[in-house]
C-alpha cells in the first residue's frame, strides 16, 4: 500500500472508531523496549563488572558503581555514578541499594587461611541476605557471578571430581560459590540468581547469542565444555535483568 493509501486508510478508519482509539490501534504496533533500570553493581572496574556496567549503559540503564576507591572508576557516563562502599558492610549496602531495581555482585578475593568462608564472594551473598532482610518487600534482587565449578557432569560436581585440592586458595575460591548459593536457597522468597560460565570464560567478543542452561555444564556435540566470553557473559546478566526468568536459580551460561 502506497503513503498516501495508508493515510487515507488511517483516515477512514479514525472516522469510524474516533481518534482516541485509533491511537490505543496504533500504539498496539509500536515496538516495545525493556524498561531503564536502577542497577548496582559491584566489582564494576573487575574483568566481568566492567563488562556488565558497559552493557547496562549501552542498553539505557543508569548504573551505580561500587568501591571501596571509587576514584577507581574512571567511567564517563551521564547514566553511570561512582560511589564509596563496602561488600561486606550491611549498613553501607542497605544506604546504597535502596530504591534500586536490581544489585550485581561481581566480586573475589581470597579469604583468610583460604577459607570459603571468609571468601569475599560469601560475605558478598550474606551482606545482601542481611540487607534485604533490612529493606523487606523495597529490596532489589540480587544477581551474582558463579563459578563452573559449581555445575554438574555425569552426575559428579566439578568441585568434587577431585581437579580442585583442600586447602589450597583455588579450593576456596570455588567452595565459597557453593557456599553463596546454599546461603541463597536457604531464604524463603528471597530474589536471586547466579549465574554461572559453563566452562572458561574469558575477553572475547560480544555475539548476543548464547546458551542457558540449569545445574549441568553446557557442552557441544563432541562433549566439550564451550565456554563464554565476558562480554557475552555480561549480556546474560542484563537479559536477566531486563527479563527475569531464573529468580530462585543458578543457570549455567555457555555457547
Amino acid at each position: 500500500m502506497s503513503g498516501h493509501g495508508s493515510f487515507s486508510a488511517l483516515r477512514r478508519l479514525e472516522s469510524f472508531i474516533g481518534a482516541g482509539l485509533l491511537m490505543v490501534v496504533w500504539l498496539a504496533f509500536v515496538p516495545m523496549t525493556a524498561q531503564a533500570a536502577n542497577i548496582v553493581i559491584y566489582g564494576a572496574s573487575g574483568n566481568i563488572g566492567s563488562k556488565i556496567v558497559a552493557e547496562a549503559l549501552n542498553r539505557g540503564h543508569t548504573v551505580i558503581g561500587v568501591s571501596r576507591k571509587p576514584e577507581s572508576l574512571t567511567i564517563r557516563h551521564p547514566h553511570f555514578k561512582a560511589v564509596q562502599g563496602d561488600v561486606t558492610d550491611v549498613d553501607s549496602m542497605v544506604q546504597i541499594i535502596r530504591g534500586a531495581d536490581a544489585v550485581i555482585l561481581s566480586v573475589r578475593g581470597n579469604g583468610a587461611d583460604n577459607s570459603a568462608e571468609e571468601e569475599v564472594d560469601n560475605k558478598a551473598s550474606l551482606t545482601y541476605i542481611a540487607a534485604a532482610g533490612r529493606l523487606g518487600a523495597q529490596a532489589p534482587r540480587v544477581l551474582q557471578v558463579g563459578n563452573q565449578a559449581t555445575l554438574y557432569r555425569n552426575g559428579v560436581q566439578g568441585l568434587k571430581s577431585g581437579k580442585y585440592e583442600e586447602g589450597t586458595a583455588f579450593y576456596g575460591r570455588v567452595k565459597a560459590h557453593q557456599l553463596v548459593l546454599d546461603n541463597y536457597s536457604a531464604v524463603p522468597g528471597l530474589k536471586w540468581t547466579v549465574l554461572s560460565p559453563s566452562g572458561s570464560i574469558a575477553a572475547g567478543q560480544r555475539s548476543g547469542e548464547f546458551r542457558i542452561g540449569g545445574e549441568d555444564v553446557l557442552t557441544d556435540s563432541a562433549g566439550k565444555e564451550s565456554g563464554i566470553s565476558q562480554e557475552d557473559f555480561a549480556v546474560a546478566f542484563i537479559d536477566e535483568v531486563e527479563h527475569p526468568r531464573a529468580i530462585g536459580k543458578r543457570i549455567g551460561i555457555a555457547y
